[in-house]
């Protein structure tokens, strides 16, 4: 009788399917749904065919798990563990990723323990593992003339380096660290409350060499600080996202501190949680409506709104040429939205909650010749 009713079922199924307009009827692996026209919200996993890019989606997750997605291949929900996962425990949340290379053919895995590990992306493996502190989970991870820089949210800073460690402190309630990509020497760093108010740091002298200043105070009282994420546009230029709703950008060649553009809401309902950049667009993911676009020469307003979100936005990332926008949400789903359209391209269920995402162009690898001579 069940397997009547399941027959009954899908030949139900195949006569609504025949109903619809051709370009709704592509349907692939197992049942998931890929749309030639934009996604609409769906909470299966989905796959746009006009997403035709060949991207590497790296995933830190809640529960300490790191993944790799490949959306390019046969099986594009496919996902790679490439921690053991039978070593993991509470304290081994992945609570920051960033590339170690120009090439991002090596990951630094922060974690909520207070470790970092170095993850050789071609032989996918661990290459070494490294102890920040004792207690502070990792914030900020990056390379600078090749040595290691983490920082944790007590604010400890360690310049990692053999044969000696140098380690100093950039003050309570960090929120985040970055380092400059054009110039590793330079080092900003955000965090909650004013005292973590933007900052930029010399990592030869471990001395600030830019402090941001607060936007006028209104009504004699000051505007409250949390820089929930920070990073370098260019050498010369630092933005930042806040949890109480700003979005702002400074010049570190002004004579004034105060940011050069900014976007305030009107209503005070926005959180930001992420920030990413590319060109002079900044991407910033938020607590409750998705994820904004924003032109960094006119902040008055958004330029982009993308939506299908159903949680909390903890990660942004955008491929090489800024054509997509890679995004994880507590609602353990990875997205990919075409950046200029905004539609959703790509969707893939997690399992665990991700909290981190990093984004690169697929390389093949090159095919080794052989050299016996033909007898």
């Amino acid at each position: 009788v069940v397997l009547l009713l399941l027959e009954c079922l899908q030949i139900r199924g195949r006569k609504r399917l025949a109903a619809l307009p051709v370009r709704f009827k592509n349907l692939v692996f197992s049942g998931e749904i890929v749309r030639k026209t934009a996604m609409k919200f769906s909470t299966t996993n989905a796959k746009c065919s006009s997403y035709d890019g060949k991207h590497l989606i790296y995933v830190g997750t809640h529960t300490g798990s790191f993944k790799k997605l490949e959306p390019f291949q046969e099986e594009p929900y496919s996902q790679k563990n490439l921690q053991q996962i039978n070593v993991l425990n509470k304290t081994s949340k992945v609570t920051c990723l960033a590339f170690g290379n120009d090439d991002r053919t090596e990951i630094l895995v922060g974690r909520a323990n207070g470790f970092v590990k170095v993850f050789d992306c071609n032989s996918e493996d661990n290459t070494s593992s490294l102890e920040v502190g004792e207690v502070g989970e990792v914030v900020g991870l990056g390379r600078s003339n090749g040595c290691i820089i983490a920082g944790t949210d007590k604010g400890t800073v360690k310049i990692i380096k053999y044969p000696e460690t140098i380690e100093f402190s950039v003050g309570d309630n960090l929120a985040k660290l970055r380092i400059c990509a054009e110039d590793p020497n330079q080092m900003v760093t955000g965090g909650k409350q004013l005292k973590q108010i933007v900052k930029v740091w010399d990592l030869e002298t471990q001395q600030v060499t830019f402090t941001a200043k607060n936007v006028k105070k209104e009504l004699e009282l000051e505007k409250p600080v949390w820089e929930n994420d920070v990073l370098f546009v260019d050498r010369n230029t630092v933005a930042s996202c806040s949890r109480y709703g700003y979005v702002r950008v400074y010049d570190l060649r002004a004579v004034q501190r105060r940011p050069v553009q900014a976007f305030a809401p009107p209503d005070d309902q926005l959180s930001f949680t992420c920030l990413a950049s590319h060109g002079d667009l900044l991407y910033a993911g938020t607590t409750s409506v998705g994820a904004r676009a924003f032109d960094r020469r006119k902040m008055k307003n958004h330029v982009h709104v993308y939506k299908g979100f159903t949680g909390t936005v903890t990660g942004v990332g955008v491929d090489s040429t800024g054509s997509y926008l890679f995004s994880s949400c507590l609602d353990r789903y990875v997205r990919v939205h075409n950046a200029q359209k905004t539609a959703m391209v790509y969707q893939c269920y997690a399992k665990s909650k991700p909290t981190q995402i990093l984004c690169a162009d697929y390389k093949e690898k090159p095919v080794e010749e052989d050299d016996d001579d033909d007898l």
